[in-house]
């Protein structure tokens, strides 16, 4: 098999895992091609091209292409037939995956239904966003700016207040900041444009004054207290120019806030009791590495 139809082959095989693998449900309209007792149907066949990503489409037109993806889906299905005559299966390893494959696509179609679909941002927002931050969306704008990361909100009003009193903010970086990277130069994480952050990050940048000092700022590393040093700024943006990049801002912040929240609410109400000592003595494979 030459590399360009093992890619081919690759390819649709991922497709299907990440689809779902069978179809459920009768397939309908002609059989294209048995393969043993199983049939490869023309809605088949049709579902499995509207599957394909877009980068992958051209080499799948015309008589050629489709000769091409119905080889490559019957080699899939032969494959799969084996697996089955050798009772794949039935084997544990295979039970498993089933598993955790059925949990992870529950998880799945249970954010979209909770996060996804009730995330929703109109024009309105984004123009009333756009209007009210107009002077800060240019072309070619860098922020300087410093960071403290910490693991807790608690850790993070402590460290903030300590600096609101006259500590030094660079001081508090060095000793307390978990960013290693940064913390040595004081926090300093130097220039950065737009889309280069995270988006609570960009935003709490964008709402600084020179040489302020954020309240906490929640991301998915932790905690940070930001303090802007520097403005490099490009030309001024235009709304057309701008629009998008809010509405995706504004779109993680929604679907961010919908996911906590649901989320919050589930711990909430569950009963969960953790077994702290058996956690402590739970060793990790790195870690057993490290005490070699």
């Amino acid at each position: 098999m030459s590399k360009k139809f093992l890619l081919v082959f690759l390819l649709l095989l991922t497709v299907s895992i990440l689809s779902g693998c069978e179809q459920k449900g009768k397939s309908t309209g002609p059989a294209l091609v048995k393969v043993g007792k199983s049939e490869i149907t023309q809605d088949s066949f049709l579902k499995e091209i509207s599957r394909i990503p877009e980068w992958a489409r051209e080499q799948f037109t015309g008589k050629e292409g489709k000769e091409k993806l119905l080889d490559e889906i019957i080699k899939r299905e032969l494959v799969y037939q084996d697996a089955k005559k050798m009772k794949l299966d039935k084997d544990p390893e295979y039970l498993e995956k089933v598993k955790e494959f059925e949990k992870m696509t529950l998880i799945a179609l249970i954010l979209k239904k909770e996060v996804e679909d009730k995330a929703k941002v109109d024009d309105a927002e984004v123009k009333e966003f756009f209007d009210k931050n107009a002077d800060k969306f240019t072309i070619g704008t860098k922020i300087r700016a410093s960071h403290i990361l910490v693991e807790t909100e608690d850790q993070a009003k402590k460290i903030r207040e300590r600096i609101r009193k006259g500590e030094s903010f660079e001081k508090m970086a060095e000793t307390y900041s978990k960013d290693k990277g940064s913390a040595s130069k004081g926090g300093d994480i130097g220039y950065f444009g737009s889309g280069q952050m995270v988006p609570e990050f960009e935003r709490a940048v964008m709402g600084l004054k020179t040489n302020e000092i954020s309240e906490p700022v929640k991301t998915r590393f932790g905690y940070h207290i930001i303090k802007l040093a520097d403005v490099a700024k490009g030309e001024t943006a235009s709304f057309e120019q701008s629009k998008e990049p809010i509405r995706k801002q504004l779109l993680a912040e929604k679907q961010k806030g919908l996911i906590d929240s649901y989320i919050g609410n589930l711990m909430k109400k569950a009963d969960i009791k953790k077994n702290e000592d058996a956690l402590a003595s739970t060793p990790l494979p790195w870690e057993k590495k490290q005490g070699k």
